[in-house]
């Protein structure tokens, strides 16, 4: 979501890096000229020693884990171990947090040390004057973690623009808007999403089995003439600003139809535009059609929130991420409920720490 900049020179990006850690280990350092052998960053009297002993020792692998280093990336025994960091991580990231998650159980740093070039950090902790274990972070330029990319949709925008709604523009996450046309906040919140960066896709209303859909002169409905069909989608495209593309809005009957999906990827073809395929109906023919008739597509993955509830929805967004790590992306489709935008900002930034990207459904599209 941010502008890009200019690229600094590879030794000034060496330098940068070298002093960055060279502060940190200073930082660290810092920490242990007071009298006694190890400082303990808590007081921790109430915790048995055996059982924080443990809790420091098992830290290790959570926080490790949180950035997506991989169990085979560590080698050691319960004293001394060595972990590669793969090469999309700075290897700064994981002793930064290692540092803090120690202090946090009360644990005390006895060492902290770098090689000159920066890819190599050591750091060694105790308790009570005793050390427990020594942890080596080690650069490997050929390691990569599992991740991909994700993009995530949330339909049906244009009721309101209420906080909740904003809630889902300001996402530090880059997701996808995709709003319904011809209501009432339709082009403000359109504009509102452009503003902040984040995609703007048009939601067409296409008809469903249970014809409980609406917008009556802008559906396509199975039955529609040619020219009909050509001056809805038209005008829906006309009426919203700054669109990229569009999905599908319920449709289960409408994406079964050839004919009118046929004409209708010929108005999105000469829209320049992208067509996501929501997949409300696995009989679905409109990714098809979309790929016969040279329209730049993708297909829905999965429904964040088919059942509104904040399991299901938790379990749905590392879904996602199982599906990324496989396939190297993944799309969801999700809907602005409060459970929907309390799990995304809740679990995203935990996705990515561990290097999985949140992206625009234009990227994903082939």
């Amino acid at each position: 979501m941010a502008a890009q900049s200019n690229k600094l020179p590879r030794w000034k990006m060496r330098l940068l890096w070298s002093l960055l850690v060279l502060c940190l280990i200073l930082t660290s350092l810092k920490l242990l000229d007071g009298p006694e052998p190890g400082l303990s960053f808590f007081s921790s009297s109430e915790v048995n020693d055996d059982s924080q002993e443990e809790a420091l020792k098992l830290s290790v692998y959570g926080v490790l884990f949180d950035f997506g280093i991989q169990v085979d990336w560590i080698t050691g025994d319960s004293h001394f171990k060595t972990v590669l960091v793969p090469a999309d991580l700075p290897i700064v990231v994981p002793y930064t947090a290692l540092v803090t998650r120690f202090g946090e159980l009360g644990g005390a740093l006895i060492k902290a040390e770098s090689n000159p070039g920066g890819d190599r950090l050591t750091v060694e902790v105790g308790l009570k004057g005793k050390s427990l274990f020594q942890v080596t972070l080690l650069k490997d330029p050929e390691l990569r973690r599992l991740a991909g990319k994700i993009a995530i949709v949330i339909d049906d925008f244009g009721y309101s623009f209420s906080s909740l709604v904003k809630g889902f523009i300001e996402l530090d996450q880059e997701i996808t808007l995709s709003i319904l046309p011809g209501l009432d906040y339709s082009r403000k919140i359109a504009q509102a999403g452009f503003d902040a960066k984040q995609g703007v896709i048009l939601h067409l209303p296409m008809e469903a089995k249970n014809d409980e859909v609406g917008f009556d002169d802008l559906i396509l409905r199975t039955g529609l003439s040619e020219t009909e069909i050509r001056d809805r989608v038209r005008k829906a495209v006309r009426g919203l600003p700054h669109i990229i593309g569009l999905n599908n809005h319920m449709g289960s009957l409408a994406t079964e139809d050839e004919k009118l999906l046929s004409v209708m990827m010929d108005e999105v073809k000469k829209a320049g535009l992208f067509f996501l395929d929501s997949h409300t109906n696995f009989k679905t023919l409109a990714y098809g059609m979309a790929g016969e008739k040279g329209v730049p597509r993708a297909i829905n993955d999965t429904f964040l929130d088919a059942i509104e509830e904040e399991p299901f929805i938790r379990e749905q967004v590392y879904l996602l991420a199982e599906i990324a790590s496989r396939k190297g992306q993944a799309i969801g489709i999700g809907h602005p409920e409060k459970l929907t935008l309390k799990v995304l900002k809740k679990e995203l930034p935990k996705l990515e720490r561990r290097g999985f990207q949140f992206v625009g459904i234009a990227e994903l599209v082939k």
